[in-house]
């Protein structure tokens, strides 16, 4: 099936089990918190712990939270050789948070049962980086992992808490690897969303000089997405590339049957009015 084909499909089944609406995200009520500080053991071949300079630590929220309206938050951190954010130390301050009423989405990574047991009680949702290609998880996150373990990971996730499987297109090099097995294998797990990244080649790590994936592949996943899962939200979330790369994107995701944008560019604001859909603003993280 060729790429517009494809895409035309996709709005059509989005159209039919969503009718005309379409969300739009801008997060500025979640508050991004990291619980290493700037530290992340694995120095990963995308990040290299550059994305956590953009966070609050956790033991500095108080401050944060008299300066902005927050409503929730989304807790991370660096991973730890092991593969796992260690965010359980902090148990008793998400607690605390989860008391107080705030709404709580976190990235756990690779964490053991007893240990997403014990946190998940406090969580409305976890964001999961599902990868299934045992070369992408050698260079990029550079531990001894395969894919099984992120499948036993994601379905011990299932079992304590609402869980929404992140992919990263482009991940492998900018290249298409792994992308379409993590939707087949999730065709067996009636997933509750889906949020699409896209890589971004940064500065400072391994992948800053590699160009970011083809923004038709990009878009031909989305659809394949739509059309395996026709009634259930699909995301395209904050990580992806600025510029004219976003713009195209973004527009070309319009017609590609997702349902919500995060940060959307103009040009996908204006594709969203001239079509006449029903803009919804959001203000919090995209899977809460």
């Amino acid at each position: 099936m060729k790429l517009k084909e494809k895409m035309e499909k996709a709005l059509k089944i989005k159209e039919y089990n969503f009718g005309n609406k379409i969300n739009f995200s801008y997060p500025h009520k979640t508050l991004a918190v990291t619980t290493t500080g700037n530290e992340c053991s694995l120095k990963c071949a995308h990040c290299n712990g550059h994305y956590l300079k953009n966070m609050t630590c956790i033991d500095n929220l108080c401050e944060k939270i008299r300066k902005r309206e927050i409503k929730s938050f989304l807790i991370s951190g660096g991973c730890s050789f092991k593969g796992d954010v260690p965010i359980i130390r902090y148990v008793e301050e998400i607690r605390t948070l989860k008391q107080q009423g705030y709404r709580l989405n976190a990235h756990l990574g690779l964490m053991s049962e007893e240990n997403i047991k014990n946190i998940s009680k406090y969580l409305d949702v976890v964001s999961f980086d599902l990868v299934l290609d045992n070369d992408t998880i050698k260079e990029v996150y550079k531990i001894d992992k395969t894919k099984e373990d992120y499948i036993n990971t994601y379905k011990i996730l299932k079992k304590y808490v609402k869980v929404i499987p992140h992919i990263c297109i482009g991940l492998y090099r900018g290249k298409i690897k792994g992308e379409y097995e993590v939707l087949k294998f999730l065709e067996k797990e009636n997933p509750r969303g889906i949020t699409f990244i896209v890589l971004i080649p940064t500065k400072g790590t391994d992948y800053e000089s590699i160009n970011p994936p083809k923004i038709e592949d990009v878009i031909d996943i989305i659809c394949e997405a739509r059309i395996k899962f026709p009634n259930i939200p699909i995301n395209l979330g904050c990580m992806r590339p600025r510029g004219r790369y976003r713009k195209i994107l973004d527009e070309m995701a319009i017609y590609s049957g997702v349902n919500n944008i995060v940060l959307p560019s103009k040009e996908a604001i204006g594709k969203a009015e001239r079509l006449r859909y029903d803009i919804q603003i959001l203000e919090e993280c995209c899977v809460l």
